[in-house]
C-alpha cells in the first residue's frame, strides 16, 4: 500500500523553463523534509507520484524546505512557492469497489454507502480497530459506515455520514477537472445512472421537466447553454447537481513530447557533417519509442527509423538513424541540392519539420561529372591547395605528387579577408580514394607549444585552431571521406586540448572514453557479473541480455538514481531491495521469452534466478559508475577545486550553447581568485565553448580574440573543455541507446 500525490500542471513555457532549470541542478525534492527524493520530472508532470514519508510532517513545515539551496531564478522559485499539498489529519480516503485505490475525502459530508481508509499516526488509531498495515509513518484502518462503531469514529473526526442519494453520471468529462462548477460543451449528453434506489424510487428534475426513476431506469440530459441545476430527490432528501453549458472549445491536452534543435547551425553542411543536435523533451519520463527521420531533396524521399533512448534526451545527426541515410549516393544528392526538407518524428506523438539550406559562403566548391574540382566565387575561380591526412596541421600547399594516395583536404590559399570575409578560409573539402582502410593514417605529431605563434617546426595555438576548424567544418565527397574527416578532426581536437589544458588532462581524457552512466552501469555489471545470480547458468548472449534488461528496469524504477548517488548515497533499505527486484525481473522477462518459444524447461530454470547484493556493494558499483560518467579524473584538475562541484552537478546534455555559456560565466565569476586577470566577458567564454561544442559558431565569431584568454587562463580552458566534453558525450550516449 502506497501514498500518492500529484501537483497541477503549470503554464507550458514556465513548465519548460522550470524543468530545464531543476534538471540542470539535479534537484530532487524532499517534501516537508521528511519524504524520499521526488525527481523534478515527476513534480512537473501533473501525474501522481509515490510519496514515501519517513515521519509525519509537521503542520508548520515548508513543502520545499531545501529549495533555498538550489540556484534558480526568482521567477521559477515563485512558481514552486505556489505548489500546495495538504496532508493534515484527518486523512480519510474513500475506497473504490475493488478496494485497490482510495481517494482523499475533502469536506465533512460523506456517503454511508462506501468504505473508507483512515490513516492515523502510528499508535494513535481509533480504539477497537486493528490496523490493516502501515503506510510509512501512518497506520491504515478500514472503516465501514454500515457499522455503528465506524460511524461513531467518523463523527468524532468531524464527518457527517448520510445514506441519501447516490447517482453516477456518464458521458464526456468536464472541460476543467477542478472547476467549482463542471463545464460541458453545449450538445454533450450526460446520463444519470442511479447506484442505489430506495423502494419509492427517485425523481430527477431539470428546470421545468421532471421524471420518475425505478431501479432499472436511467435519464439522459442534453447540455444546453447556461447554468443549470439537476435536482435528484428520494422524497425526504434532495440533492442538487449544478453544471454549465458553454460554446467554448475544449482545453488542449498537454504536449506529450517535442523536438527542438539544440544549436543554430541548421544547414545542409552541418547535417552532412553530423553536427546537428536535437533535444527531445517530454512532459514525463518515457521509454521504448522510435525516432523516424525523413529527407525530401530534389524530388526524392528517404527515411529511416531507429530506437530512441529514454526521454528526455538528445539526438545527433552523426548517430542512427541519420547514419543509415547518409550513404555516398545520398551525400552526393544532398551536396548538389540547394535545400532539403527534414522531418523528425517520434511515433505519432510529435514531429518537427525544418528546411535546411546550403550555407551561403563567399566561395564554394564545384564538382563536374568528370571529377574535376574547382573553388569558385562571384568574381571567378580562386586558388586552393592541399593538406594531406598524414600532416593535417600544415597550411594548405600546392598539389603534391603523392596527394592521390591518401585522404586530403582542399582549402583556399591567399584569400583576401577584406573581400571574402574571415569565414571563407574554412570553405574546405575532404576527399578520399574510393577504397581505403578506415584506420587512422600514420600521422606525425608536431611539437606543440603554449604560444600564439611558433616557429622551427613547432605549432602554436592560432595555427592549431586554424587547422582544427579547416577539418571540423569541411564538406566530404563520400562516406569514407567523412569517416577520415571525423577521425582527423578528433586528432586535432586532442592536440588543441593539449595546448590549452595540458598533457596530463589529455592523458586522463583519453583513458575515459565516451561514457553514459546507464551504459557504463551495464558494462560494469556485465564485466563483473554484478546483478546476476551465479547459481543460474546462462549463455554469454543471455548474460548480456539479462544485464541489459536489469539496467532498463533500474532506470525505469529510479530515473533520478545518479542524483542520489554520492559519498553518502540517499538510498533507503527499500530502495536497495527495489534494485535487487529489478535484477530479478530481468530473469523473469528472459524466462518469458524462452517460454513463448516453447522452451518451458529452460525457461523454468532461468525463472529461478534471484540475484541480490548488499547495500555496500550497490553503493560501491554506483559510485564507481557515477565517478566515471561525471569525468571525475578531469574534475579533479579544475581550479579552484571548491568550484568544481557546481560544474559536476550540472546536466548539460540538453543545454544550448547560450545556456552552457551562462554556467561557464557564473563559474568564472566564482573562480576569479584563481584567474591571473579579470573575469573574461561572456562573449569570449562563448567563443571558447563553441570551439569544442559548435565549431561552426566559433568560425563566425571573433575566435582569434579569445586565444589570449585560452593561453593565459588554463583554469578557464579546462572548465570550458569539461562542460563541452560532458555535453558532447551525454548527447552521444542518449542518442545511441
Amino acid at each position: 500500500m502506497t501514498l500518492q500525490a500529484a501537483f497541477p500542471q503549470v503554464e507550458a513555457d514556465l513548465q519548460g523553463k522550470l524543468r530545464r532549470a531543476l534538471r540542470r541542478r539535479r534537484y530532487a525534492a524532499r517534501l516537508w523534509g521528511v519524504s524520499g527524493p521526488v525527481p523534478s520530472e515527476q513534480l512537473l508532470s501533473g501525474l501522481p507520484f509515490t510519496l514515501k514519508l519517513t515521519s509525519v510532517p509537521s503542520e508548520v513545515a515548508e513543502l520545499f524546505p531545501d529549495l533555498g539551496q538550489v540556484e534558480i531564478d526568482q521567477e521559477l522559485r515563485d512558481v514552486l512557492a505556489t505548489f500546495e499539498l495538504n496532508i493534515a489529519c484527518p486523512l480519510l480516503f474513500a475506497v473504490d469497489s475493488d478496494e485497490e485505490i482510495g481517494r482523499r475525502v475533502h469536506g465533512p459530508s460523506i456517503s454511508g454507502h462506501r468504505k473508507y481508509w483512515l490513516l492515523s499516526p502510528s499508535g494513535e488509531g481509533p480504539p477497537g480497530f486493528a490496523a490493516l498495515r502501515d503506510v510509512g509513518p501512518y497506520d491504515c484502518y478500514l472503516l465501514d459506515p454500515a457499522e455503528e462503531i465506524a460511524r461513531k469514529v467518523l463523527r468524532e473526526l468531524g464527518f457527517h455520514v448520510h445514506f441519501g442519494i447516490s447517482v453516477e453520471f456518464a458521458g464526456r468529462p468536464p472541460l476543467e477537472r477542478d472547476a467549482p462548477v463542471p463545464v460541458f460543451v453545449v450538445g454533450d449528453q450526460r446520463t444519470v445512472v442511479p447506484r442505489r434506489v430506495p423502494p419509492e424510487g427517485l425523481s430527477v428534475q431539470l428546470d421545468d421537466e421532471q421524471v420518475h426513476l425505478s431501479s432499472d431506469d436511467v435519464v439522459t440530459v442534453l447540455v444546453e447553454r447556461g447554468d443549470h441545476t439537476l435536482r435528484v430527490s428520494n422524497g425526504s432528501e434532495d440533492r442538487d447537481y449544478t453544471f454549465r453549458g458553454t460554446l467554448a472549445p475544449r482545453s488542449v491536452p498537454p504536449t506529450i513530447c517535442s523536438i527542438e534543435p539544440r544549436f543554430g547551425d541548421l544547414t545542409v553542411q552541418a547535417f552532412l557533417r553530423g553536427a546537428l543536435e536535437f533535444a527531445v523533451e517530454s512532459f514525463a519520463p518515457l521509454d521504448g519509442l522510435e525516432l523516424t527521420v525523413e529527407i525530401d531533396a530534389s524530388g526524392r524521399r528517404l527515411f529511416a527509423t531507429a530506437p530512441l533512448g529514454p526521454l528526455p534526451c538528445s539526438v545527433s545527426s552523426e548517430q542512427e538513424p541519420f547514419a543509415t541515410l547518409l550513404d555516398d549516393e545520398t551525400r552526393g544528392l544532398l551536396a548538389r541540392s540547394p535545400s532539403l526538407k527534414l522531418r523528425l518524428s517520434v511515433g505519432n506523438l510529435c514531429s518537427h519539420y525544418m528546411m535546411l539550406e546550403q550555407r551561403v559562403r563567399p566561395c564554394w566548391w564545384q564538382r563536374t561529372d568528370d571529377g574535376t574540382i574547382a573553388l569558385t566565387s562571384e568574381v571567378g575561380m580562386l586558388p586552393f591547395g592541399w593538406v594531406l591526412a598524414t600532416t593535417p596541421a600544415t597550411p594548405p600547399a600546392p598539389e603534391l605528387d603523392d596527394a592521390h594516395e591518401v585522404a586530403r583536404l582542399l582549402a583556399p590559399i591567399g584569400l583576401d579577408v577584406s573581400e571574402h570575409g574571415g569565414v571563407a578560409e574554412f570553405t574546405t573539402l575532404c576527399i578520399a580514394p574510393s577504397h581505403a582502410r578506415l584506420g587512422l593514417p600514420a600521422i606525425k605529431k608536431p611539437i606543440l607549444t603554449r604560444r600564439r605563434y611558433a616557429g622551427n617546426g613547432a605549432l602554436g595555438l592560432e595555427d592549431m585552431v586554424e587547422s582544427y576548424l579547416r577539418w571540423s567544418l569541411a564538406e566530404s565527397t563520400t562516406f569514407i571521406a567523412e569517416i577520415w574527416r571525423r577521425q582527423i578532426a578528433a586528432v586535432l581536437d586532442g592536440w588543441l586540448t593539449e595546448i590549452c589544458c595540458g598533457e596530463e588532462w589529455v592523458r586522463r581524457e583519453a583513458a575515459l572514453g565516451d561514457v553514459d552512466p546507464w551504459e557504463e552501469l551495464a558494462r560494469d555489471c556485465d564485466e563483473t557479473g554484478f546483478g546476476r545470480d551465479s547459481y543460474v547458468e546462462l549463455s554469454r548472449e543471455d548474460e548480456v541480455e539479462v544485464t541489459r534488461i536489469a539496467v532498463r528496469e533500474i532506470r525505469s524504477e529510479f530515473p533520478d538514481l545518479w542524483a542520489r548517488v554520492g559519498p553518502l548515497c540517499a538510498l533507503s533499505q527499500e530502495d536497495y531491495e527495489a534494485l535487487d527486484l529489478a535484477c530479478a525481473r530481468a530473469y523473469t522477462e528472459l524466462a518469458d521469452k524462452y517460454r513463448n518459444k516453447g522452451k518451458e524447461d529452460f525457461a523454468t530454470g532461468i525463472a529461478e534466478g534471484d540475484p541480490g547484493a548488499a547495500p555496500d556493494d550497490w553503493d560501491s558499483v554506483l559510485r564507481r559508475v557515477k565517478s566515471t560518467a561525471e569525468l571525475q579524473p578531469l574534475a579533479e584538475m579544475l581550479l579552484p577545486s571548491d568550484t568544481a562541484h557546481g560544474l559536476m552537478t550540472l546536466e548539460p546534455s540538453m543545454m544550448t550553447l547560450d545556456e552552457l555559456t551562462e554556467e561557464l560565466t557564473a563559474w568564472a565569476r566564482s573562480a576569479r581568485r584563481a584567474l591571473s586577470g579579470s573575469v573574461p566577458p561572456s562573449d569570449t567564454l562563448k567563443v571558447i565553448l563553441a570551439l569544442w561544442a559548435e565549431p561552426e559558431a566559433a568560425a563566425s565569431l571573433d575566435w582569434r580574440r579569445a586565444l589570449d584568454v585560452l593561453l593565459a587562463e588554463r583554469s578557464v580552458a579546462r572548465a570550458a573543455r569539461y562542460l563541452a566534453l560532458r555535453s558532447r558525450r551525454a548527447a552521444r550516449g542518449s542518442s545511441s541507446r
